[in-house]
């Protein structure tokens, strides 16, 4: 893995864009509707969508859901066969799209009812559809492990929360027999301000992540930042900016080089003014139903938008 960035990368990574246009919802109706969902992620041709919708409260019970690209638009979304039981959050496609990880609470033996914590499990895509799960080897603690996303060569990037503590984002590398143990990534990284929530470029050119470390935009939620690694340090994390983040920050971002998109999931206001006239009884029933409502929506903006490279730059 080279740890060399072009000049032009470079330039990308560290300058904000003067002007970003205001990002746009990814498939609505469809994929982004008025239920909660976070958490996608996209196959190499960019025509599988991965992604988590989630119960009304957010938090009681979470599941992995599928659309594909067909016939110019996003198929209706279908629980894929192995989810649905248990709570499954954070799918992350291998870059090679043949390994699906995400993260789960099922069991881990017969005498577990459901597992005490979140830990990551992978399974595998064929042509002849998806394998069983696996649990991921080398990738799990005792604490709890959600997010993650893989490099080219292999390499995992996990984030891990604590019982008692902050997330923190670890690399595990690729060992013969699965992952070796995960190192964190260094304090320009992991600040102690519940960073993770990550993409990492399949080259590990730069690592995007959420954190709560001061100076954001969104007042209490978690801003998304790109961090650029050059002679295989970290760089000072640079925050997307306002377009992105807005109010209540930015979650779950992918960069999808098929589309030359960064696609993240944002929980914006249900309202943020009074509206300029009184509701009437189906347009509040219709808002409430709709994208915008308050529960998580993804949203989607041009790499180079953001300052971001594009695919193979």
């Amino acid at each position: 893995m080279s740890s060399l960035l072009s000049l032009p990368l470079a330039l990308l990574l560290h300058a904000a864009p003067a002007a970003t246009p205001e990002p746009v919802l990814f498939a609505p109706g469809v994929v982004s509707t008025g239920n909660e969902e976070f958490g996608i992620t996209f196959s190499p041709d960019g025509r599988t969508v991965v992604f988590n919708r989630a119960d009304p409260t957010r938090f009681q019970f979470q599941l992995l859901m599928t659309s594909q690209w067909r016939d110019g638009r996003w198929t209706t979304p279908e629980v894929l066969p192995f989810s649905g039981r248990y709570r499954d959050i954070d799918p992350a496609f291998s870059p090679d799209g043949k390994r699906l990880f995400f993260a789960s609470v099922r069991p881990q033996s017969k005498e577990e009812v459901v597992h005490a914590d979140f830990d990551i499990w992978f399974v595998e895509r064929t042509d002849k559809g998806w394998g069983t799960p696996r649990l991921a080897e080398g990738l799990n603690t005792p604490d709890t492990e959600t997010n993650t996303s893989v490099s080219r060569e292999g390499a995992v990037y996990v984030t891990r929360s604590q019982k008692a503590g902050k997330r923190r984002i670890y690399r595990h590398a690729p060992q013969a027999s699965g992952w070796g143990p995960g190192e964190p990534l260094p304090e320009v990284i992991n600040s102690g301000h519940g960073d993770g929530n990550h993409f990492v470029d399949a080259d590990e050119r730069y690592l995007i992540f959420s954190s709560q470390r001061p100076g954001g935009v969104a007042p209490d939620g978690y801003d998304l930042y790109v961090s650029e690694r050059k002679e295989g340090q970290w760089g000072v994390p640079r925050n997307l900016g306002q377009a992105v983040n807005q109010l209540d920050g930015g979650l779950t971002p992918t960069v999808v080089p098929a589309r030359g998109t960064l696609i993240y999931a944002q929980r914006r206001p249900f309202v943020t003014t009074p509206p300029e006239r009184p509701l009437t009884t189906k347009e509040f029933a219709t808002k409430l139903e709709s994208p915008g409502n308050g529960n998580g929506d993804f949203y989607e903006v041009r790499l180079a938008d953001v300052g971001l490279p594009a695919p193979g730059r």
